[in-house]
């Protein structure tokens, strides 16, 4: 049984693209995240609160 290397390295090539792809886009909405955690501890929450 022969091994077709071609196939291989295109399957191997697509994993690693794809593992890639999700390393990128994983970063990419960490950053987003803390930027949005981050801007709603700045902005002072509007409640009642009774004044003593």
């Amino acid at each position: 049984m022969k091994i077709n290397f071609i196939i291989v390295a295109v399957a191997v090539v697509a994993i690693l693209g794809f593992v890639y792809f999700i390393v990128k886009r994983n970063r990419k909405d960490r950053n987003e995240l803390e930027n949005t955690l981050n801007q709603r501890e700045l902005k002072a929450s509007k409640h009642s609160a009774p004044k003593i």
